[in-house]
């Protein structure tokens, strides 16, 4: 019988026989110290005496105030099992001393590499969890069970770092139930009905990358719901699954959370489907202030926000940003489980998606749960809106969708109400109120995080200030803090107008990903067709990220982003600073759908201005124009994929595409102050896109 099962048998005779233990409270604080280099094992009530073995440490039985903390720099290998819970006032905390790096705990790969049974307030920070092994399995970072009929609480997991987990990421086949249970944090109180939910799971400001399956999972059936669950300031970056999981809890709230690569990393997603953050089986959870972004592709998911089978009440979404994920923004599936449908309503607002312009709310044929998409910006430089919704309880309203093209669903039970439609987007007959104007939008396409998206407030004169309604459920605020009341804007901007922008680098200008991986080419988007330069592909031509490449007398870093971020600027007339002198002022870039032209205007310190015409081929000539030259040709290019529901559609594709450099003089007496783009769209149609420029002598 294991150590945790006898002292619960204990812990229940105690209390059948009457017996009055002292209060946990009661008893002193207790310190330990622990030094897995030591090469002697002490008490541990002293630095130095420490414990040196995890088993030393799991051989205690814990109480309320004690600490037990590992030596920075350390490196522990086998399991933490801790014994004991300690009280609310009191928790038993686990975290680090000394000067270093986080102190490691390292799993020998098992089925976990920190093991909670049945405790109660208790915390984690500060440390370092892996549990690496040569081939996935069912296995986690940290790994919490109930198994016990008592309600448990208090668990609180915070400031770790969760890494090399060799989870399970496939959700299919003989082994598929692994994938649910596979994370960097599972908690799971499994079976229903046999064990006790949590009170109080609060996960928050942990950095977990390269786990296998996943990064964190709330496990639980039935309607016994968790309560007082906070997820939040989680970074979460390329796990083999789902980034966020909630189930069978009462009014979560999850916010201020980044999940970013979704599928990739050392142990990566295999097959099934994944998606960014979502509930399922809840009652009211609330998603605010998150980001998800450049998921991989699945069957059919891949969305950054999923309302699932079971929730109760509402399922809301606000003040979120996305990009460039393989499925887009939002998959309702409240049909798709073994749980009843209780056609919650479904509310999305105030959000903002780049390129995110697909809505599949209504899968598996699920046309009655209500859905409200308010207030949401939708820009898509080179995505086609794709929606689908419940075609008897939708409301769409007071939306900015921007986009290359679309057709969006009509039926009785859908209703449009003041939204604008822009780029090749049709506006529905039955939207009374639509506006097809452009909406003027500060800098579409230049956001680079959820705290960086000035680009999509409203510039003066928008046709989208003031002129939307009010609706019912449209929030008291808006994506940037502005209060909704009176007059209500369309987009998720609800502030004054604001004025034109000047961008204070090249960089901050980018609104276009031009380069992606092939791991990963549905985040490209150069052209409209979803075609973009492979990353590996120029790679091979000598292109490589983060080196100096001399183009026309200019030293140019190629690329210092990652793939799959936005890295050019697709000519919009916009101003860009550049402070300097030289002779000639070079760029780096390509001309899209044959624009092999453009007019760019220096404008100097002392007020004047200079316009020349720069000469770029299109991506595909394998030659440059007169006075340019070729910076790289690559052998083939990426292609986004297509379909949605076909991970194989995204590929590369056996056609050249080259990267061109061109110089323009300018007066070498004289220092420029700015330089304005030609005039275009910023969605990936015909046009220009620089990825650099320099000043030369």
């Amino acid at each position: 019988m294991r150590i945790r099962q006898r002292l619960a048998l204990v812990g229940a005779l105690v209390a059948l026989s009457g017996g009055l233990a002292a209060p946990a409270y009661a008893a002193p604080a207790r310190t330990f110290f622990v030094d897995c280099q030591a090469s002697d094992g002490g008490s541990g009530r002293s630095a130095s005496a420490p414990l040196n073995s995890l088993a030393a440490v799991n051989a205690i039985e814990l109480r309320a105030k004690d600490k037990v903390r590992f030596r920075a720099g350390t490196v522990c290998a086998g399991r933490l099992e801790p014994i004991g819970s300690g009280s609310a006032e009191h928790p038993i905390t686990f975290t680090s001393y000394g000067e270093g790096p986080k102190p490691i705990i390292q799993g020998d790969g098992g089925e976990w590499a920190v093991h909670l049974v049945d405790n109660s307030h208790l915390t984690i920070e500060k440390l370092h969890i892996t549990n690496p092994a040569p081939a996935t399995a069912k296995r986690t970072g940290i790994q919490y069970n109930s198994t016990t009929r008592e309600p448990k609480a208090g668990l609180v997991l915070r400031d770790l770092e969760i890494s090399d987990v060799a989870g399970w990421g496939n959700k299919t086949g003989a082994n598929s139930a692994w994938f649910a249970y596979s994370a960097g944090i599972s908690i799971q109180a499994l079976p229903e009905g046999k064990v006790g939910y949590l009170d109080g799971i609060t996960i928050t400001g942990n950095y977990i990358h390269d786990t296998g399956g996943g990064g964190i999972k709330i496990s639980r059936k039935g309607t016994d719901y968790h309560k007082n669950v906070y997820i939040a300031r989680n970074t979460i970056r390329e796990v083999g699954g789902d980034g966020i999981v909630v189930h069978a809890s009462d009014k979560p709230l999850i916010e201020h959370n980044l999940f970013d690569e979704g599928g990739a990393g050392k142990y990566p997603y295999v097959d099934g489907n994944f998606a960014g953050m979502w509930p399922i089986n809840s009652v009211d959870p609330v998603f605010q202030y998150n980001e998800v972004t450049r998921q991989r592709p699945t069957i059919y998911d891949s969305t950054a926000w999923d309302c699932d089978g079971g929730i109760k009440g509402t399922c809301v979404y606000q003040y979120n940003y996305s990009h460039d994920n393989a499925g887009g923004f939002y998959l309702g599936c409240q049909s798709c489980t073994e749980f009843p449908n209780h056609k919650a309503t479904a509310i999305l607002r105030f959000n903002i998606a780049q390129d995110d312009c697909r809505i599949a709310g209504n899968a598996a044929g699920d046309n009655t749960s209500p859905l409200w998409i308010h207030n949401n910006t939708f820009f898509c430089s080179s995505q086609k809106v794709d929606w689908a919704v419940p075609t008897g309880r939708s409301t769409i309203a007071n939306n900015i969708i921007y986009a290359p093209s679309g057709t969006l669903p009509q039926a009785a039970g859908i209703t449009y109400d003041s939204n604008l439609y822009y780029g090749g987007v049709s506006a529905p007959a039955s939207d009374a109120k639509a506006i097809t104007a452009d909406p003027g939008l500060a800098a579409p396409g230049t956001a680079t995080g959820h705290g960086d998206v000035e680009g999509y407030k409203l510039l003066a004169g928008s046709p989208a200030l003031g002129s939307g309604s009010l609706v019912e459920g449209v929030g008291e605020r808006d994506y940037f803090g502005n209060p909704v009341s009176g007059s209500v804007s369309r987009g998720a901007y609800n502030g004054p107008a604001v004025p034109p922008v000047v961008h204070d680098s090249i960089e901050k200008a980018y609104n276009n990903v031009g380069v992606s991986s092939d791991l990963n080419p549905n985040t490209g988007g150069f052209s409209t067709s979803g075609r973009s330069y492979s990353g590996q592909g120029l790679e091979k031509a000598g292109l490589v990220p983060g080196r100096t490449v001399n183009v026309l007398g200019a030293d140019f870093v190629w690329h210092p982003r990652a793939y799959g971020w936005t890295d050019n600027v697709k000519a919009a007339g916009q101003t860009i600073r550049l402070e300097g002198q030289g002779a000639k002022l070079v760029f780096l870039g390509a001309g899209g759908f044959k624009v092999r032209s453009g007019d760019f205007t220096v404008t100097y310190t002392d007020g004047t201005k200079q316009t020349s015409t720069v000469l770029f081929g299109d991506q595909w000539d394998a030659t440059a124009p007169a006075g340019g030259v070729v910076v790289a040709r690559a052998t083939y290019h990426n292609r986004t994929q297509t379909s949605y529901r076909n991970p194989a559609t995204g590929q590369t594709t056996e056609s050249g595409v080259s990267v061109f450099g061109y110089a323009v003089p300018l007066d070498p007496a004289k220092t420029v102050a700015t330089v304005t783009f030609p005039q275009g769209s910023p969605l990936a149609d015909a046009g220009f896109h620089v990825f650099d420029m320099k000043i030369a002598s």
